[in-house]
């Protein structure tokens, strides 16, 4: 039965997330968390110097950017694309604590207290331009023009396990508990487990060069559309802005021996899960769990200036890749013939097949840049003994539809390595995803596809 203390307990639960009683928890635990976050997060969390009750948003205007080293601070900044050619535009919020905030802690017996914190997959992004709220509330996830059920069901695709699944279609189907209309809600698998940061990608030419990869890549592109709507309604000129992230989580009971939550104490998780008075308290909380509209450094007010450019309802395109300018020219067509013979094959013909519609089939390579460099890399293990060759390439993928304005091809990166025997010969090429990461797939319009295969055709045919 559900006591006084549970019921107040559920009834402010949308607010729990950074407020003021949850804070003191965040700072008990701040140094554990802080060993637990992600590289690239902890990266961007130490060199921003954020306080562990804070947050901070910065913003760039150019592609290439290194994050961690921004120091343009978004809030009271003038922000200004009415001038020269600038047509690209990136937020990010890092807050200062994990984006799954303690919200409340349960006494196993063992007099230290068990933290608990809700899983998050999704942020919802409020805006306010020169006083007027948008509240459309998309979900964005999957492709940019996907209506709204299919948008939630791409969003989904993002979660651990079943239920996980069930509470996060249940908590975007209805928004926040609190009543709030945010503009949008952003869903990443890249929220989770130790992560600081939220970029939001408004505005660029080059949509993947605006594109964090993997980090803002669910999103983003639909995100840049919901925004050229916002420019197309406010029109050219001087707006004040106003942004605001609100990491929301999810938590629940989903069986007798699992739960969808974030347990940190002295035992495993699954222990807690196990505990009959446990999954009672997870139970008494509520499952839909939203970030306080007053937590510290997580809104920004801002000036900014649009050219008319902006405003005419314009929505960027994905286009094909670029070829590395600087691959060696004596590995071109050794490298293009390769990736072509391995794309219908592995893991990158396996994503084809489930992408394309129809029997899809490889029509071009591009080959990349990656991790700043080109060609053939020889991989050595800690004695200096080379284990491996690989390259990097990008295959693109046409299939039975070729309606040129249909977003139903794909590019997919994938690995082309060469392994050694034991003898120490190397063997056949093969195709192969990213470790724990699978290869990187993208839709496509069929019209990019036959551009990138016209554009290319000069350096592909002196080279074959």
């Amino acid at each position: 039965m559900m006591t006084s203390e549970t019921k107040e307990r559920t009834s402010n639960a949308s607010h729990a997330m950074r407020d003021a009683q949850s804070r003191e928890v965040m700072a008990t635990r701040a140094s554990a968390a802080r060993e637990r976050a992600r590289g690239a997060a902890r990266k961007v969390l130490d060199s921003w110097n954020v306080a562990h009750d804070g947050g901070a948003f910065r913003y760039w205007l150019k592609e290439d950017t290194v994050v961690s080293s921004l120091r343009d601070d978004l809030h009271g900044a003038n922000v200004d694309l009415g001038v020269g050619d600038g047509d690209a535009l990136s937020l990010m919020m890092c807050a200062g604590a994990e984006l799954e905030a303690p919200i409340a802690t349960w006494d196993d017996g063992s007099g230290d207290g068990v933290v608990i914190a809700p899983v998050v997959y999704a942020v919802d992004v409020y805006l306010t331009v020169d006083g007027v709220a948008f509240e459309g509330g998309r979900v964005c996830a999957g492709e940019p023009d996907f209506e709204s059920e299919r948008a939630i069901t791409a969003a989904l695709d993002v979660c651990a396990n079943d239920g996980e699944r069930v509470l996060l279609e249940r908590a975007l189907r209805a928004g926040p508990s609190d009543g709030s209309k945010p503009w949008c809600t952003i869903v990443s698998d890249r929220f989770v487990r130790g992560d600081y940061f939220v970029h939001l990608p408004l505005m660029a030419d080059y949509v993947d060069g605006a594109i964090l990869d993997p980090y803002s890549k669910p999103y983003g592109f639909s995100l840049m559309w919901q925004f050229a709507e916002v420019c197309q309604r406010i029109g050219h000129g001087h707006h004040e802005v106003t942004i605001r992230c609100a990491p929301r989580g999810v938590l629940g009971v989903t069986s007798a021996w699992t739960c969808v939550c974030r347990a940190i104490g002295q035992k495993a998780e699954e222990e807690y899960w196990r505990d009959a008075r446990f999954r009672e308290f997870i139970q008494s909380i509520g499952e839909n769990i939203s970030t306080s509209p007053d937590a510290k450094g997580m809104s920004a007010t801002f000036s900014l200036t649009l050219a008319e450019r902006h405003c005419v309802g314009d929505k960027p395109e994905r286009r094909a890749q670029e070829w590395a300018n600087d691959w060696p020219e004596d590995e071109i067509a050794q490298c293009y013939t390769i990736a072509m013979n391995l794309a219908n094959t592995g893991p990158p013909g396996a994503m084809a097949r489930a992408m394309v519609p129809g029997t899809p089939r490889c029509v071009h390579i591009i080959l990349p840049s990656t991790d700043g460099s080109s060609g053939i890399a020889a991989v050595e293990d800690n004695e200096g003994v080379v284990r491996y060759h690989e390259f990097h390439a990008w295959a693109l993928y046409r299939g039975d539809d070729a309606d040129p304005e249909a977003r139903t091809g794909a590019q997919i990166k994938f690995r082309c390595v060469q392994y050694f025997n034991d003898k120490g010969t190397p063997i056949e090429w093969v195709a192969e995803s990213y470790g724990n990461r699978p290869c990187n797939g993208l839709m496509l319009k069929n019209r990019f596809i036959a551009e990138a295969v016209a554009r290319d055709v000069g350096r592909i045919s002196t080279s074959l």
